[in-house]
């Protein structure tokens, strides 16, 4: 497929350097590698799960059409807050004081809360 167009899209890595969550609508401002500075005006989420990604994460923007004001952020995780050495299939969702919900590979499903606190669903 062929685009008469001077434009593409563009892909860039960045960190999260500023987070607004007041309003209806997500923005975040990112920093490039190149210290390129973008204001997103909208941080798209899914319904049902909301998260507010912690300064310094990193993730991807892509400027749709190579436009910043366009812009769609995705993959933002902070390195020092991600869960490790997960088993092929398993997920889990965590936050940054140290609350997880883990989906094992054998069907057990673990709660753990930032004070120690434990669930184990399904224990085998």
């Amino acid at each position: 497929m062929r685009y008469d167009d001077d434009f593409s899209s563009v892909m860039r890595r960045v960190e999260v350097i500023k987070v607004d969550d007041r309003e209806g609508v997500q923005k975040v401002t990112v920093m490039g590698l190149a210290d390129e500075v973008f204001e997103l005006p909208y941080r798209g989420q899914g319904h049902g799960l909301t998260s507010v990604p912690k300064v310094g994460s990193v993730g991807y923007a892509f400027l749709v059409n190579g436009r910043p004001d366009q812009a769609v952020l995705t993959g933002l995780e902070h390195p020092d807050d991600r869960p490790k050495n997960l088993e092929s299939g398993e997920s889990t969702m965590y936050a940054t004081p140290g609350q997880k919900v883990e989906m094992k590979s054998n069907g057990d499903v673990l709660v753990r809360s930032a004070g120690g606190g434990k669930i184990h669903l399904n224990p085998g």
